[in-house]
């Protein structure tokens, strides 16, 4: 019976280590959430340059927006607590979610060939991307 008992405080203690804490998970789903905005913009940017197809384009863009809704599900199912004010996480996840749309508008343009389209979306990625680092912590900018 006693060794059930540490087997079962070992097993809740290695548990216990190996989840990350809120913070923690939070700084990787931003982390994510920025190299998308990042492969996003480079690759919209290539394209309006010639420098990338539409098919490669287009499929980049999709992927980043399907990423962009992974990471507000994750988002959202952290906890909250004192380290993460619910109203924190609202805001974050209201940039990703425009981030989100900013790129779906990027891949339709790219589909019609609307280069000028494309190119106005750049900017508001960009901006996007500048507010949603600006809610960051100091210690989770590079």
């Amino acid at each position: 019976m006693k060794s059930i008992f540490i087997g079962y405080l070992l097993a809740l203690t290695l548990l216990t280590a190996c989840s990350k804490a809120a913070p923690d998970r939070l700084t990787e789903e931003l982390q994510a959430v920025k190299s998308w905005t990042a492969t996003s913009k480079m690759v919209a940017d290539a394209w309006v340059r010639g420098a990338v197809p539409k098919v490669y384009a287009k499929q980049t863009l999709n992927k980043a927006q399907q990423e962009f809704q992974t990471e507000t599900d994750n988002i959202a199912q952290i906890e909250s607590s004192t380290a993460i004010p619910q109203s924190y996480k609202l805001a974050l996840l209201g940039h990703i979610k425009r981030l989100s749309k900013i790129t779906e508008q990027m891949s339709t343009a790219v589909e019609q060939e609307n280069y000028s389209v494309v190119s106005q979306r750049l900017g508001d990625l960009s901006q996007e991307g500048q507010k949603l680092d600006s809610q960051l912590p100091q210690q989770n900018k590079p």
